[in-house]
């Protein structure tokens, strides 16, 4: 063959061969923390688009830039941003009754308008674009910021939550340092206000002295459902609250509905009989999820002896519910009816996240997250699930550790429970790896078969990086019914212990786990249980201990949530003996093994106390231990820095205690 056509025909052949795969690039703390945050998806009730929040994480400590998309809610139409000034926030989308205006929270600067009344506007006001998202303009001048809303189904009024301005006595007071507080006598609360679309005029519903949580119109436009409390802090909002009826005309207050309401979002049904809302459990725990007929008083609980966690109901008729939960380690939708309670699962999506609305025809938009892939906006119709966006087309290019669903049977009462195992890319049995066993917050929480990498999600770093990532979700966990959820009351560091370390038995006789290279460690309850561990157990070879539970009683004392853990261990000062048996503080001196403590400086739910008594128990014992503290950190880390370097200290740390040597 002529020398030319031998090149030619190698050239035909190389073209016709696959090119060679791209090598998969390693997440990494830095790489996680740029991810975007994809929530809040609205579907119009027309069924045709969905409305959605975009946060992109900022540097200097800054939360998150956040914006509203739409995209079509079929076909593959491309997603759109609302234009914005580079500044500002948008959040909190919502479609009006007709589907012709979208409605959001901003910051953006007003155009030159007073507030009603005297003094000035607050920053964050309700904007309204058309369906198309253009038009962007101001529907409230509120003097306190806005922080929820509801247009009336005729688009006349509309209904929104805002805190009493701060008046001149009080900024006087505090500009001179005069500023003593009396604790849980709080001065400013939330309340519901009303604004006339078409003239302007605006008056509060509710009168002072009472919190508002959460709201809702009456098709008929004539009432209000209210989410109530008379403190304002975060314990009032999941457990001291109530649902009652108010006249739209006057703002008196009728018949409460629900004395112990959970925060489940208050909806009407299309027709106005019936409202849906939460109710709590009795431990305050679970919740239940209820629809009210109001002519006569009548209460039907929904999915109540569904075998997993109903998370959030939606009407889509007056005779259909669909509901969103969670069931083992994965998620469920489900059809529930409102007369009788009964359900029927319609799909198990991978998982979704607890957000998502249904429209008039039946589809819903949703958070749908894969194990390779963050959250991201998803339908459901007709029993048929499609992803709608793409926000984060880099992670394709990574590598992903492998999830592997996990069930086992406990060796203390033969009671179900399942887990999750992620491990290496391309690992196969036969070579044990060095291993973390994770525990979640909650307890009332649970892992679930989808993305997991974020500050406080390791296991796709550490699996990408060499280790294998145990993430159980042991009794008092959500996903396995109520009675589940309740079995760890007067147990912590029971049941749920002894059902780790059966999950731990199974991957060790599979010789998943290398026994010598075994690590626990977690966030909040994961912390507790990670102190636990290594106050019981002498199989964990260190521990990272983030924003853990020590001392139990003292926690009860002094969170933020006070109502939090009496709903399983009863009265803190009668009950301490109790407390005291399940803390970890009082078997500190057990501990023989490495310690990580991880804290934020403002943490409220878990005060930063908790961490520090455990730090210096350890430096008493002589125990190596390292604590580090995160400024401004509340339980919830949003700063950038701090999640990357919560998740770098976790891999550094497991690297030097665990022997894996990496190339620097």
């Amino acid at each position: 063959m002529p020398l030319l056509q031998r090149i030619l025909a190698t050239g035909l052949l190389l073209a016709a061969l696959p090119a060679p795969a791209a090598t998969p690039v390693l997440p990494t703390p830095e790489k996680i923390m740029a991810l975007r945050s994809v929530d809040d998806p609205q579907i119009a009730p027309g069924g045709d688009w969905i409305a959605y929040t975009v946060g992109t994480p900022q540097d200097e400590g800054r939360p998150p830039r956040q914006r509203v998309w739409r995209v079509p809610a079929t076909g593959k139409g491309a997603a759109r941003v609302l234009p914005a000034p580079e500044t500002v926030s948008d959040t909190h989308p919502r479609w009006t009754a007709d589907g012709r205006h979208l409605d959001f929270l901003s910051d953006r600067p007003l155009p030159a308008a007073d507030a009603d009344g005297d003094g000035t506007v607050a920053r964050q006001q309700v904007w309204r674009v058309d369906a198309q998202g253009d038009d962007a303009s101001p529907l409230t001048r509120s003097r306190g910021d806005v922080s929820a809303f509801e247009v009336s189904h005729d688009g006349t009024r509309i209904a929104y939550l805002a805190a009493d301005p701060v008046d001149a006595a009080a900024r006087a007071a505090q500009a001179a340092r005069d500023d003593a507080t009396r604790v849980e006598h709080p001065t400013r609360f939330v309340r519901a206000w009303l604004r006339d679309l078409r003239d302007g005029r605006t008056r509060p519903l509710t009168a002072p002295g009472v919190q508002v949580h959460d709201l809702a119109w009456s098709p008929d436009g004539r009432t209000l459902a209210l989410r109530l409390s008379e403190g304002t802090t975060l314990n009032a909002y999941w457990y001291r609250s109530r649902v009652v009826l108010a006249d739209a005309a006057t703002g008196a207050l009728r018949q409460v509905l629900e004395p112990r309401a959970s925060a489940h979002p208050l909806q009407w049904s299309p027709d106005g009989r019936r409202l849906l809302y939460g109710e709590l459990g009795e431990h305050g725990m679970t919740a239940h999820l209820t629809v009210h007929r109001l002519a006569d008083d009548r209460r039907v609980r929904l999915a109540s002896d569904w075998m997993g966690t109903l998370w959030l109901a939606r009407w889509q008729d007056d005779g259909t519910v669909v509901g969103l939960g969670q069931r083992g380690v994965r998620g469920a939708f489900l059809r529930l009816d409102p007369d009788t309670g009964g359900w029927t699962e319609l799909a198990r999506p991978q998982i979704p996240s607890a957000s998502f609305t249904t429209a008039r025809n039946g589809r819903s938009a949703y958070l749908g997250l894969r194990d390779d892939q963050p959250a991201e906006v998803w339908t459901l119709d007709r029993g048929r699930l499609t992803a709608r966006t793409d926000t984060h087309p880099e992670v394709a290019g990574w590598a992903h550790g492998q999830v592997r669903e996990l069930e086992w049977t406990s060796s203390r009462d033969g009671l179900r429970i399942t887990g999750l195992l992620v491990t290496p890319p391309g690992w196969t049995r036969g070579t044990p790896l060095p291993t973390l066993v994770q525990g979640h917050g909650g307890p009332a929480w649970a892992w679930w078969s989808g993305w997991l990498g974020s500050w406080h999600d390791w296991a796709q770093l550490l699996a990408t990086h060499g280790y294998a990532v145990f993430l159980p979700n042991p009794r008092g966990s959500e996903g396995g019914g109520h009675a589940f959820a309740e079995s760890v009351r007067n147990d912590w560091g029971g049941g749920d212990f002894q059902d780790i370390l059966d999950g731990v038995d199974l991957l060790e006789r599979e010789g998943v786990i290398d026994p010598q290279r075994l690590a626990i460690g977690g966030w909040s309850y994961g912390g507790y249980m990670a102190a636990w561990a290594v106050t019981h157990s002498a199989r964990f070879k260190t521990a990272i201990v983030g924003a853990g539970v020590i001392d139990i009683g003292a926690m009860a004392l002094t969170t933020d949530t006070p109502d939090y853990l009496p709903g399983y261990f009863g009265d803190p000062v009668a009950n301490r003996a109790v407390y005291d048996a399940h803390s970890p503080i009082r078997f500190a001196d057990r501990v023989t093994v490495p310690v990580l403590i991880l804290h934020g400086d403002q943490d409220q739910r878990v005060p930063l106390s908790q961490g520090e008594m455990f730090y210096r128990a350890l430096v008493f014992n002589g125990t190596p231990v390292e604590m580090v503290r995160y400024p401004r950190g509340p339980h919830w880390f949003f700063e950038t820095a701090h999640g990357r370097d919560v998740q770098q200290r976790v891999l550094d740390w497991l690297d030097a205690r665990l022997g894996v040597e990496r190339p620097r």
